[in-house]
């Protein structure tokens, strides 16, 4: 799935109240984290923390996660046609 249509859905999703998680996404845990981390650094979403144990792996905590003004108007641009 191309960036933008992975980024559409997983806002869609936050939107309607539906779960986001690795496996409702169907992405690996690396690629998960990577996609996150960018909602996050692009202010579209908040509410997420990142644990990193010793070993080097993330996890992503999503509990509270919300859409931001910037997250919602992602959708609307998407759904215009203009993205």
């Amino acid at each position: 799935m191309e960036e933008k249509e992975l980024v559409y859905a997983i806002l869609k999703r936050i939107e309607l109240g539906k779960p986001v998680g690795q496996k409702e996404m169907e992405l690996e845990a690396a690629a998960y984290a990577d996609i996150m981390e960018e909602l996050v650094d692009s202010r579209m979403v908040e509410n997420v923390s990142f644990p990193r144990a010793g070993n080097g792996t993330v996890t992503v905590r999503t509990a509270g996660m919300k859409l931001t003004r910037r997250g919602h108007d992602f959708i609307l641009l998407k759904e215009s046609g203009r993205i």
